[in-house]
This record gives C-alpha cells, structure tokens and sequence, in this order.
C-alpha cells in the first residue's frame, strides 16, 4: 500500500507543540452547505488536512480506478484510525476490535460518503475520538470515484460494483478485498442507500447459512437492537434492512430478469441476499462480524444534508455498541475463526459447507408488522423537485427547485403475512482436504488470490487419491451471474496424474467456508455461475476442478501470482 500521507507539516507541528489553536476541519460536503456532491479530489484533501491534524489517523492509497468515459483514474484511500498510530497491520493494537467502513460503492448513493467523511472527523477530531481507546477504525469512503463523479450506480466499466465480490473485475472491489485480507477486521459495515421508505436507517446483518449463528444471533439480538434505541431517542425510524421480493427469489445477483420470465408472483419480506458477491457476505464468509446500512435516498442534492445526517447517526450508534463490547467481539471472532479452522481439518460429514439455500417462514413468528409511506398516484416524495437534472459539481440554487404540493403522502401500519425471516439448506456437500485447479487456469487462481484464498503449486508430478465429478446432466443459465439451472454430478473416486505447475487450493485455512462455495460444480455462489470463466461443463464429460481426499504430503509451495 503506497502511503499518500507521511508527516505533519513543519509549520502545523510547530503550531501543536506550542498549544496554538488549529481550526477544525470541515468535511468538503459541509463546506459547499451541501449543495454539491464530494468529488475524489476533495476527499484526498480532505484526508490530507485531517492527517496533518491528527496523530493517532494515517491515510494510504489502496487502489485506483481506471480511467473512463472523460473521467480519469482516481486513488481510493484507506483511513487507519487507532490510537496506537498503525501504518500497517502488524501496527494495530488487537485486543481490540477493529472495524472496517466501506462506502459508495454505487457512485448515486451519495450520503454514504459523506456520512463516512463526517464520521472519521469526529473520530479524528471531534467528540468520538474517546472510542479509540476501544476500537481501532477503518475507512475507505469513496470506493467508486467514477460513479460518484456521475453520480450514477455503476463504475467506470458499467459494473455494479456490490454485484463484483466474487468475480472482482471492477478495481474498487478488489481494494477492498485487499484491505479486508490485509487487516482482517473482526467488524465490516458497507454503506448504501436504499428507496425514501418510512425508515430512515436501515442495517442488515449476515444471512449466509455458513457463517455461524452466534455471529447473527450478536449482531441483531445485541448491535442492532442498540442501534433502534439510540435512533429512537433521535427521532429517527429504524428497521433491520429487509427486502421486498416475488415469493421464493433472490434477485440480488445481478442476474436480469424479465416479468415474463418470473411470471406473476405474491411478495414477500426476507432479509437481504445469502450470495457472496456482496460486500456483506462475502468477508462474513470469514466469519467476520459483517453488516449493511441503508440510508433514505431520493438520489437528490436538496435532501442530501437531511440524509447524511441520518447516515451518520446510523454509523455513529452502530460504532458506539461494536466499542461497547469489544473484548466480546474480538473473543467471539477469533474464537469462531479458530473453530473454522478445526472443522475444516476434521472434515465431518455433520460439518458440511452449504452450496444452496432458500428462504423459509419461521413458525413461531408467522407475521411482521412495519410501518410505510402511502403514497397517491403520482405524489412526490417530497415538498421540492430539481426542475432541471444538474450534474455533480454544478452549482444548485433556490431557482433549480419547483415547489409541488405535498398532499398524498401518509404513513400507514403495514402486516405482512408472507415473512421468511430464516435461511434453509437445501444442498451441502462435506469437505474435502482441498482442491486441485489445473495450471492452464490462472484466471480462477488470480481471482481466488485477491479473495484471499491462499492458493500453493505443484512442483514435481504426482499420482495421487482424488473424487472427480462426473456429469449426468447439465442445463446452463441463459443468464451470466446464475448457476446453471440444472447440473447433475456424481462424485467417483480416481488416481489421477496432478503435474508440476497444477494448483492445490487447501481446505483448511481462513476462506476454509469460501473456497467449496466458489469450486463446487453445484453451487449457487461459485465461479461457475459467470460466464467469463467458462467452467460448464458438457453432459457425459468431466468438471475440470478436482476433490483431493488422500493423506498425502503433498509437492507444493505457496503461490503468489504474477
């Protein structure tokens, strides 16, 4: 990680030491009365002038975004705040707990970044800097510069960037895979803004059926009913983050969907996705503390002050609980990680890794009741529109703005009878001691590299005891992002020549969970579900990725990439 931030400057260190007043810093959102959205550049001033002010933060660049359309490559900084200053991970006091905040991965969900902005102020040089003797923080406020600049969802390259955790094309993505695996925090949160709905914060927790239960059960029975009260005593309406969805189906891959391939369908409630390609899931799959916050967003610059407001808030009551119990946190986490690890190891047939899952209803809780706004055909959402689209950076004034009646709009109680609070496997398979990737495929090696899968290479040919997977049947997705619809394979043990420069992906290390949900031919999270890799496999032939189940010392050495 190349440093961007170094030393105080001369005349500012000169000025501290001698008790001189320094003025305090404002975020570049409250500078422009947040009349324009904050560009890459303010940001990296930003976290210049606070650096510069502030002993305990260090600021390092962590990627940067490629150039397009008209708009050019900009870094993506990380913010490292602890009170014993850490450049590095070895820095950090873990005793700890440390959390990381991800933001703006859709570059039109603007208050997410100012919100984070806001908070390391105040964490930095405000009223929260008490909370580093609790927790050490991470930030990385504007993960998506391009899609800031635009104030579009997508990235320079069209991708939705919180659809990317598993197939990493888009820079942003994989910086923050590199920070996670670097620093490995036992706390994320990734900030979002979801629909203007009655609630004004939402955070969602993990919904993985891999990732332990405790850390769920924590998470909502502990953080985020700490959380709800704290907003409350705010005024602020807060709700666990749920999604609303045709019955039975998650469409938060990325997939696309038309009605007429749906068909018509009730709706249910459930919790956000069980997939991994989001930045939720899938350093959860770590057995990571690991959470979504939602904001209000009309996606507009007038409400945009209301809304961050309303973020930070969130943050600021989410961070003050995780700092509440951080010596619980960090033994729950590390404990859990270590039990990853001895599981892996024992590879019991009670101890499955879970390839699929469904939403189910939950017996004893057989209804929600919520609150919601009611709206008339076609009323606004609010008592102002832009009357012309003005585009980031643009100056906004009170003559940009058409009033319009605010009639047509009531908060109503909702009752929802079709609720599906829990996750249900429906197909597992026991682990094995690893997997063996021919060396012609470097594109899944690199990409399990940047997940922080620890990847080794065959340095002499060796015979050895493998499962391979023969495949009966197979119906490919006409959609990239989507498993095929059906493949039937059957598991038949070999002796099979594995040659020097082939790869060995163990089962047992940190990603011990990861790496069957990605190498599986049957999962609904893995490589095979993007066309890019082109692992489907025909009928009657072979999956190319194979099961070792020997005992074996094995030829190997650990792999770095290129």
């Amino acid at each position: 990680m190349k440093k961007i931030i170094r030393n105080v400057p001369i005349v500012l260190a000169a000025a501290l030491a001698f008790g001189a007043a320094v003025p305090a810093v404002r975020t570049p959102a409250e500078e422009a009365n947040y009349l324009a959205y904050t560009q890459a550049e303010a940001v990296a001033s930003f976290l210049s002038a606070l650096a510069a002010r502030t002993p305990e933060l260090r600021v390092s660049t962590v990627g940067r975004s490629l150039p397009g359309d008209g708009y050019g490559a900009r870094d993506i900084c990380l913010a490292v705040l602890a009170q014993r200053p850490a450049s590095r991970p070895a820095d950090l006091d873990r005793t700890k707990p440390t959390v990381l905040f991800t933001a703006a991965q859709h570059g039109n969900e603007q208050s997410a970044k100012e919100a984070a902005l806001r908070l390391l102020r105040d964490l930095a040089a405000g009223d929260l800097k008490p909370l580093l003797a609790k927790v050490n923080v991470l930030v990385m406020p504007q993960t998506n510069p391009y899609g800031n600049s635009r104030d579009v969802r997508v990235n320079e390259l069209g991708l939705d960037m919180n659809r990317d955790h598993v197939k990493l094309e888009a820079e942003g993505v994989r910086a923050i895979h590199r920070v996670f695996t670097a620093w490995r925090p036992e706390v994320t949160i990734d900030v979002h803004e979801k629909g203007d709905d009655y609630y004004r914060v939402s955070i969602g927790c993990v919904s993985n059926a891999n990732i332990a239960p405790a850390l769920q059960a924590f998470s909502r029975e502990t953080v985020l009913a700490e959380v709800g009260k704290a907003l409350a005593k705010k005024n602020i309406a807060f709700f666990e983050y749920l999604i609303t969805e045709d019955l039975g189906v998650d469409t938060s891959s990325g997939a696309a969907r038309s009605e007429g391939v749906r068909g018509p369908r009730e709706e249910m409630k459930r919790y956000s996705t069980t997939d991994l390609n989001d930045g939720r899931n899938s350093l959860g799959i770590f057995e990571t503390m690991s959470f979504i916050q939602e904001g209000a967003s009309r996606h507009d610059l007038e409400t945009l002050k209301a809304r961050a407001a309303w973020q930070y808030a969130g943050l600021r009551a989410f961070l003050e609980s995780v700092a509440g119990h951080g010596p619980e946190i960090v033994e729950m986490v590390g404990g859990l990680r270590a039990r990853l690890l001895e599981r892996a190891a024992a590879r019991a047939a009670d101890d499955p890794v879970h390839l699929r899952m469904e939403y189910v209803r939950d017996p004893a809780v057989p209804e929600l009741r919520l609150k919601r706004f009611e709206r008339a055909a076609g009323a606004p959402s609010a008592g102002r529109v832009l009357r012309v689209d003005k585009k980031a950076g643009e100056t906004v004034t009170a003559a940009d703005f058409v009033p319009v009646e605010p009639g047509g709009i009531k908060v109503v109680d909702q009752v929802v009878k079709h609720w599906f609070p829990n996750v249900a496997p429906t197909l597992s398979v026991t682990r094995p001691r690893g997997y063996i990737i021919r060396g012609g495929r470097l594109d899944l090696v690199e990409t399990l590299l940047a997940l922080g899968v620890e990847v080794r290479m065959f340095v002499e040919d060796v015979l050895l005891e493998t499962e391979v997977y023969e495949v009966a049947a197979v119906e490919p997705s006409d959609v990239d992002y989507e498993a095929p619809r059906r493949i039937d394979v059957s598991a038949k043990p070999a002796r099979t020549p594995v040659h020097k420069g082939d790869f060995f992906v163990d089962a047992v290390q940190p990603a011990a969970n990861l790496v069957p949900c990605l190498l599986e031919p049957q999962s609904a999270y893995g490589f095979i579900r993007y066309w890019k890799f082109k692992l489907v496999p025909e009928a009657g032939g072979l999956f190319e990725i194979l099961r070792y189940t020997g005992r074996e010392a094995l030829p190997v050495v650990p792999y770095r990439g290129w």
